[in-house]
């Protein structure tokens, strides 16, 4: 298997011809599974994966994020073992027309076939369809998924989103078919939880990535090749800090290791309550308080 980063329109592949799936594949969601599955299927293991290192929506919308960096989508790729995964590099392939990529595809990324979502686009603009890839690569080179269905609505990642922002976790589970689950290395904060007797790790998540709707959760906290439950926040803390941006901060039950400087990973388990700005730091203690024990007590 070999993985290619940035990959230039000047850049080739070294393999034989194959089957190729291309798309942003934000998320990995159960659509793009079913894609590699049936490109898969098709070439008899002889098919590679084709993206872009930056999420095309998220490239023009600085508002977004993706919903997994870039290393966690080649880990969730590796575990379908294509031939190749090819990032393209997206400044580079984005100006290119979409003859010219047609080309690109065939010369550079040695495709044969294309198993792809009715919905692609490429080229400048956005010109290119699935009609100008079967136009150029011919009706049976151009094998075309329908929309996968969940409770016969069409999977996808704006829905994913949606439910993020929902904090709708179990939707969003569905959806993608697996846990929503971030690293990052624990960072030394105002130590305000210890001196009420709620000490939390604060993470700096290793890459930019889309985070569910402020507010508490129940948390996995995997650290040390043990789980642990915890209570996470993720927000502004308006009760105690101006600052605007993005904390999150994850009291660990049952645990008081000093943990500082080391990487740990959490899974989402289910929503709480929104971030609320409290009267008083006694409100917000007590408020804490209860969260940690409606955790303890359901999940």
């Amino acid at each position: 298997m070999n993985v290619y980063k940035d990959f230039k329109p000047g850049d080739s592949v070294d393999s034989h011809s194959l089957v190729t799936s291309i798309g942003a594949f934000d998320g990995v969601h159960l659509g793009h599974k079913a894609l590699f599955e049936e490109a898969f299927k098709v070439s008899a293991g002889e098919f590679q994966i084709v993206t872009f290192n930056q999420i095309p929506k998220v490239f023009f919308n600085s508002s977004l994020d993706p919903l997994l960096d870039q290393e966690e989508r080649t880990k969730m790729f590796e575990q379908l073992n294509p031939k190749n995964i090819v990032f393209l590099d997206f400044k580079s392939v984005n100006t290119m027309d979409a003859s010219d990529f047609c080309d690109f595809l065939k010369n550079n990324l040695n495709t044969e076939k294309l198993v792809i979502g009715k919905d692609f686009k490429f080229g400048n603009q956005r010109v290119g369809d699935v009609n100008t890839l079967i136009g150029y690569f011919g009706v049976d080179n151009v094998i075309l998924l329908d929309d996968f269905l969940i409770d016969a609505e069409k999977v996808s990642t704006t829905k994913i989103r949606l439910s993020y922002a929902q904090g709708d976790i179990k939707q969003a589970e569905k959806l993608l078919g697996r846990k929503i689950s971030y690293k990052g290395i624990v960072s030394k904060g105002k130590q305000l939880g210890t001196s009420i007797g709620v000490p939390t790790a604060n993470i700096a998540i290793k890459e930019n990535v889309q985070m569910p709707r402020f507010g508490v959760y129940a948390v996995n906290v995997y650290f040390d090749n043990k789980t642990y439950l915890g209570c996470l926040n993720i927000g502004n803390n308006p009760t105690i800090d101006d600052n605007i941006a993005i904390k999150t901060e994850i009291h660990i039950l049952d645990f008081n290791d000093n943990i500082y400087d080391q990487e740990l990973s959490f899974e989402l388990i289910d929503f709480i309550r929104d971030e609320h700005k409290f009267e008083s730091l006694d409100a917000l203690k007590a408020q804490i308080y209860e969260d940690i024990e409606k955790i303890k007590n359901n999940f």
